[in-house]
C-alpha cells in the first residue's frame, strides 16, 4: 500500500513540474570571439556562473588573453596562422574559414547542441549567423562599442540614433557611419558569405536576409556611459555591467606588500606601451612607508628580472575588479574602454583616462562630466611627474571620490542588475523559440514628428528661396531688356 502511495505522489510531482511554464530544460551557450577575447570570456564566465553550460571558441593565438579566473567554461581553440600585419577584416575571414573546416569543433558542437550562440556583430556576423543556423542555435548579438551599435541598428532597425550636435557634425557623423556599414559589408560580409557557401551550402542566407533570425541584442554598455539611441523594441538588453561584483581579497603576499604604503595604492591598467611612464610615475610618487604603491596589471609582462622601483608591483594574471575595488585603491589609470570604465564606476574609484581612439575619448568626456575622472589630454606634458601631480590632486580632492561614490550607487541601486536582465531574456528566448515574436519586433520605416517638421520647414524655406530667386531673375531680365531698348534708341538718334 505504501509503495502505491509513493508512486502516486511521484507521478503527481512530475505532472506539476511538466505543467509549469517557467520550467526550462538545461541550457547551453557557445560564445565565439575572433577579437576582444577578454571581454567575451568575461561574458562566458557570467553565463557559466548562472548555470548555463558554456563553451568559448577563440583563435589559438589568443589563448593567453582569456579572463584569468574562468570557472566551468570549456575553451575550444581554432588553429590558424595569421601575420600580425594582416588587417582586421582579412584576419577574421581566415579565422572564419578555419572554424568552418575544423572537424573536431564541429563534432563537439554537435554533442553540445547549444541553445544560444553569442558573438559580436562586426567582423563576425557574415560567418557566424549562417553557422548558428546550421547548428540550430539561437543567434544572440553582442555590441562592443558605438560603431557596432549603429552597425547592428542599421541591419535590424531595432533603434534610432539620437544626436545632439550641430547640423554639419551630424551630417559628417551619418556619412561616416554609412561608410563604415558599406565598408564592412563589402570587405568582410561578402567574402565571409562566399566561404560559408563553400562549407555550409544549404543555409540560404544572403545580404538581404542575413539578420532575419536575430531577435536578441545584448547592449554591452550602460546609460552611465552613453544613451545615444532610442530603442524600438524590448529585445535590446542593457548588460554592460553583467560581471560587476564585489572585490575578492588580494593574494596574501601582494596585500601584505601594499599595506606597507600608508597613502594607498594607484592601480594601473595601461598596456605595455606605457612601461616607461609607469616606472617614472612610481619613482615620482612618495616612497617608503609614508608613500604610495603602484600596481600594474599587464598580461604581456615578461621582464621578471628587471629592477623596479620598490613601490611598483607588476602582476600579469590578477582580476581587474579585485584591484579596482581594493579598499586602499585611490586612483585608477585606465584607457577608459567601456568595460574598464564601468568597473571603475561600479566600485566608485576615480580615474585618470589615457584614451587611444575616438570611443575612449567620448568615454573620457562622459566620465569627466560625471565628475570622477581626469584626462591626460588636460595635462600639457605627459610625464611621470605631471601624472604624479594629478594623482595627488585627485587623492587630496574629496569631490572626485564623492562623485565616484554617487555613480557607484546609481549602478548598484537598480531594481534589476544587468546579470538578471541577461539571464531573463536568454531564458525567455529559449522558451519562446518557436513562437511568433512579431509583437516584440521593431516597426519598419519609423518616422518621427521632428522629421516631419524638418520636411515642412525645408519645403517652406525652399518655396521662399525659390520665389525670391524667381523674382530676382525676372527683375534682372526686365532690366536687361530696358538697357537693350535704351541702347537701340540711342543708336537711332
Amino acid at each position: 500500500m505504501s509503495i502505491i502511495i509513493i508512486l502516486c505522489v511521484n507521478f503527481y510531482l512530475m505532472n506539476i513540474v511538466q505543467s509549469s511554464t517557467l520550467t526550462t530544460p538545461p541550457q547551453s551557450a557557445v560564445v565565439v570571439a575572433f577579437e576582444d577575447i577578454y571581454d567575451l570570456s568575461l561574458l562566458a564566465n557570467t553565463l557559466s556562473d548562472q548555470g548555463i553550460d558554456t563553451t568559448l571558441i577563440i583563435p589559438a593565438f589568443n589563448e593567453n588573453e582569456v579572463y584569468e579566473t574562468l570557472i566551468d567554461v570549456e575553451v575550444l581553440t581554432v588553429k590558424v596562422e595569421i601575420k600580425e600585419s594582416t588587417y582586421s577584416e582579412k584576419k577574421t575571414i581566415q579565422i572564419c574559414e578555419a572554424l568552418l573546416k575544423d572537424e573536431q569543433i564541429a563534432k563537439k558542437i554537435q554533442e553540445i547542441q547549444p541553445t544560444f550562440t553569442v558573438f559580436p556583430a562586426l567582423r563576425h556576423d557574415g560567418c557566424l549567423l549562417p553557422w548558428a543556423k546550421t547548428v540550430e542555435s539561437i543567434p544572440v548579438i553582442w555590441t562592443r562599442n558605438r560603431e557596432e551599435e549603429i552597425y547592428v541598428f542599421e541591419w535590424t532597425g531595432a533603434a534610432l540614433s539620437v544626436q545632439n550636435t550641430g547640423f554639419w557634425t551630424r551630417l559628417w557623423t551619418n556619412m561616416s557611419r554609412r561608410s563604415t556599414f558599406y565598408t564592412v559589408r563589402d570587405e568582410y560580409i561578402i567574402y565571409a558569405l562566399r566561404i560559408v557557401g563553400k562549407y555550409l551550402p544549404h543555409t540560404n542566407l544572403n545580404l538581404d536576409n542575413l539578420y532575419d533570425d536575430v531577435h536578441l541584442i545584448l547592449w554591452g554598455a550602460d546609460v552611465i556611459l552613453r544613451s545615444d539611441f532610442a530603442p524600438l523594441t524590448q529585445l535590446i538588453v542593457e548588460v554592460g555591467c553583467h560581471h560587476c561584483r564585489g572585490p575578492h581579497p588580494l593574494q596574501n603576499d601582494l596585500h601584505k606588500a601594499l599595506i606597507e604604503f600608508r597613502l594607498g595604492t594607484v592601480v594601473v591598467l595601461l598596456d605595455e606601451n606605457y612601461e616607461t611612464l609607469i616606472k617614472e610615475l612610481a619613482w615620482k610618487l612618495p616612497q617608503g612607508k609614508e608613500g604610495q604603491a603602484v600596481v600594474w596589471k599587464n598580461m604581456k609582462w615578461q621582464n621578471l628580472n628587471e629592477n623596479l622601483p620598490e613601490n611598483l608591483f607588476v602582476h600579469p594574471r590578477i582580476d581587474r575588479q579585485d584591484l579596482i575595488g581594493y579598499g586602499r585603491t585611490r586612483v585608477v589609470l585606465s584607457h577608459c574602454a567601456d568595460t574598464e570604465l564601468l568597473e571603475s564606476a561600479f566600485h566608485g574609484s576615480p580615474v585618470i583616462c589615457f584614451p587611444r581612439n575616438s570611443y575612449e575619448v567620448k568615454n573620457t568626456a562622459r566620465a569627466i562630466q560625471l565628475g570622477f575622472a581626469r584626462s591626460v589630454e588636460e595635462i600639457h606634458t605627459l610625464s611621470g611627474e605631471e601624472i604624479a601631480n594629478t594623482v595627488n590632486h585627485i587623492h587630496e580632492t574629496m569631490d572626485y571620490r564623492e562623485n565616484a561614490r554617487k555613480v557607484s550607487l546609481a549602478i548598484r541601486d537598480r531594481i534589476n542588475p544587468a546579470v538578471d536582465r541577461l539571464i531573463y531574456w536568454l531564458r525567455y528566448m529559449a522558451r519562446t523559440k518557436d513562437w511568433n515574436l512579431y509583437f516584440l519586433m521593431p516597426v519598419n520605416s519609423v518616422k518621427t514628428m521632428n522629421e516631419d517638421l524638418q520636411f515642412f520647414l525645408g519645403l517652406f524655406v525652399g518655396v521662399v528661396v525659390g520665389a525670391f530667386s524667381t523674382i530676382e531673375y525676372r527683375y534682372i531680365q526686365i532690366q536687361m531688356v530696358r538697357a537693350r531698348v535704351y541702347l537701340i534708341a540711342n543708336e537711332e538718334m
